[in-house]
């Protein structure tokens, strides 16, 4: 398996179990993340790790194209913008989560789409190789 196969089967699965259980376990979700986010202690530890992942994707994918591996390496860039917005301005990164969670049937359906596009060019998208 390539690591492009992997990242997407990794992200695929990601985004499509963040949706499933923001639409069936919506109120303990979203408190949980209110929660979480209310404190900037781990709002800056979220960033670090942002920046962490985003970074080891675009270290080793930097892949350029128009297809599910350019939106790879595309999620990977906004990873990195997202930590470095949480580490250097925690009170304006807060302020946009509260403002993007009213947003969550927008959200949702977002990530199905990303988590289902990923997740079949990642498991199915590719016959092995003989």
């Amino acid at each position: 398996m390539d690591l492009s196969e992997f990242l997407a089967k990794l992200l695929g699965l990601y985004f499509l179990i963040i949706a499933f259980i923001w639409m069936f376990r919506k109120k303990p979700f979203e408190d949980a993340t209110k929660e979480v986010f209310s404190g900037g202690g781990f709002l800056i530890l979220s960033g670090a790790f942002s920046l962490l992942f985003g970074l080891a994707i675009v270290i080793d994918h930097s892949v350029w194209e128009l297809n599910w591996k350019g939106l790879i390496t595309l999620i990977g860039y906004l990873t990195i913008i997202k930590g470095v917005m949480r580490l250097a301005f925690p009170i304006q990164s807060k302020k946009a989560i509260t403002k993007a969670m009213k947003q969550r049937h927008l959200l949702i359906l977002i990530l199905l789409i990303l988590g289902i596009y990923l997740s079949y060019n990642g498991f199915m998208g590719h016959p092995p190789l003989q």
